[in-house]
């Protein structure tokens, strides 16, 4: 405070001061208990990275693309790409569709691993033919452009026209652009074998051996 007449400054208590500063510690310790309380509006918990670790070493698959994931995108950990490449390797070889497309990519895109175009699309043709639909996209492009395999259009086309039925929108347009190389019997064809390949299709049915006419 200042005195009005010989304006000297002095201090004078106020008890509304501290009553104003503990509602406001009182109120900043009450939000942050009732974030550390209540479930809604946060991240879902996650599971500690030790107990995945420990699930990944015994063999279990799952764990070990979890695993892989948190390690390609540094959830909880230090990013690493080589682990990541590590962890979906294991994983796929025991033939899970989403970690044999993930190694696909890593060896496609030479993250933690050598780049090697043949296996990328060795691994991804796998899960593409179970009906993954990323893969089936990815698939399509590596025909598209001959990459790990001979370039083949119509096939890049069949491919695409998968994936874009499982709402892939990239492969629909990846499609629709491809029309106009090919022609409509390389068309007709794919679109026969994607009816084959889809998910309930019922396989043809056995031809029939005519019977030789009785004789008179």
């Amino acid at each position: 405070m200042r005195c009005r007449d010989c304006r000297h400054r002095f201090w004078t208590f106020s008890p509304l001061k501290p009553l104003l500063l503990l509602a406001a510690v009182g109120t900043l310790v009450g939000v942050t208990a009732w974030l550390a309380l209540e479930p809604s509006g946060r991240m879902p918990a996650q599971e500690p990275l030790s107990l995945p670790h420990a699930r990944a070493e015994k063999g279990d698959r799952e764990a070990q693309l979890q695993l892989g994931m948190r390690y390609a995108e540094g959830d909880g950990v230090i990013q690493n790409d080589k682990e990541a490449a590590k962890w979906f390797a294991l994983a796929a070889q025991q033939g899970l569709a989403e970690a044999q497309y993930r190694y696909g990519l890593a060896l496609l895109q030479g993250r933690g691993v050598v780049q090697d175009y043949r296996a990328a699309f060795s691994w991804i043709e796998k899960p593409a033919q179970r009906g993954y639909a990323q893969a089936q996209y990815s698939l399509g492009e590596l025909y598209r452009y001959g990459t790990g395999t001979a370039m083949d259009k119509a096939r890049a086309y069949l491919w695409f026209n998968l994936a874009a039925a499982q709402g892939v929108e990239a492969a629909a347009k990846a499609r629709d652009s491809l029309v106009w190389q090919l022609k409509p019997e390389q068309i007709a064809a794919m679109q026969e074998e994607a009816r084959r390949l889809s998910p309930g299709a019922t396989p043809p049915a056995p031809a029939q051996t005519p019977s030789a006419p009785a004789k008179p």
